[in-house]
């Protein structure tokens, strides 16, 4: 922190909310070192006081790079919702959860357990659909399964590599929910298609 400029610790406080609490208190403690806040207020009791606790300088503003932030490393991540994940397994099958979710554990560089949350996906998918064949065509059994799927990608998987307590800006689901209707719908072309030739 020390090594950053006066305008770039302040950015912090324009777009505190896309920030964790350690970087917040980072940039506190190093402008409090530079003189530029006023000790004195209660900034550790209401963050919304930093702004106004910060002593006015005259700063020449530099010039950052398109939406490169200055403490990276310690933005919160935009990471799809357990929510998503949950209707992805849901409404089309385990597997569509378990991409989300392997999406979501690269982003936290945790590239071994995006893997094996995926072959988890695969195989369990795989698993269902030979199962069910040997099951009554209901939709309940299917769904059945598919809530399993989707528990064991919350409860086991996320909790174990990601954590409950995860703070994160929820990323929008319209790119893979676009994907996922295509690849639904050509699934479903290729099933009847013998039928159209046929005919």
């Amino acid at each position: 922190m020390s090594k950053k400029s006066n305008f770039e610790l302040e950015t912090i406080f324009e777009e505190k909310s896309k920030y964790t609490e350690e970087a917040v208190q980072a940039v506190i403690w190093e402008l409090e070192n530079r003189n530029l806040i006023d000790t004195t207020v209660a900034l550790y009791q209401d963050p919304d006081k930093i702004i106004e606790a910060v002593i006015p300088v005259s700063i020449e503003k530099e010039t950052l790079e398109k939406n490169e932030s200055p403490f990276e490393e310690l933005v919160l991540p935009n990471l799809y919702s357990k929510k998503a994940i949950q209707g992805f397994t849901i409404f089309f099958t385990t597997i569509f959860g378990a991409v989300l979710l392997m999406q979501n554990l690269r982003k936290m560089n945790k590239l071994k357990e995006g893997i094996q949350v995926l072959v988890f996906g695969i195989v369990y998918t795989l698993f269902s659909i030979m199962l069910l064949n040997y099951l009554p065509k209901m939709f309940f059994i299917t769904l059945l399964f598919n809530l399993v799927g989707y528990a064991v990608l919350s409860e086991f998987f996320w909790n174990k590599h990601l954590g409950k307590e995860l703070v994160y800006n929820k990323k929008q689901i319209w790119k893979p929910l676009f994907i996922s209707t295509l690849i639904l719908f050509l699934i479903v072309f290729l099933q009847f298609l013998p039928q159209f030739l046929g005919e």
